[in-house]
């Protein structure tokens, strides 16, 4: 299994277009076993995913093609013995509006297996204006 970590570029997408991303990737996930978390701060996503590395390759190739975004850079691309979003196949993590306290919300809401790297990753991403 692995984890990809991943940023990528779409500005200015309308709220229920990225509910309506995070609903289809609920339901391909679960058939694909997928797992993970999305963030989305009014320009740049932030996903987790985790799975079968062919599995990961193929969604990865996937959203490379996908319009909707852009400039897709991995951050973190590591082997896994245990996944750390086991009860998402796909869940979005909103960001509030206060800057000083989205770290905060975003680090209790993040699940408690994630490796200390990866969740600072998160949580600075959460921070950014």
């Amino acid at each position: 299994m692995r984890r990809i970590v991943y940023i990528s570029t779409a500005t200015g997408m309308p709220a229920a277009e990225v509910d309506r991303i995070v609903a289809v990737a609920e339901q391909g996930n679960f058939e694909r076993q997928i797992t993970g978390f999305l963030i989305y701060n009014g320009r740049n996503f932030l996903q987790l995913i985790e799975g079968e590395q062919a599995v990961l390759m193929s969604l990865m190739a996937k959203l490379a093609r996908d319009p909707r975004h852009s400039g897709i850079l991995r951050l973190i691309d590591e082997p896994i013995t245990e996944r750390s979003c086991a009860g998402w196949s796909m869940h979005r993590m909103r960001l509030g509006s206060d800057l000083a306290g989205r770290r905060a919300a975003i680090a209790a809401e993040l699940p408690g297996m994630m490796s200390p790297g990866s969740r600072q990753l998160v949580e600075n991403f959460a921070a950014l204006n």
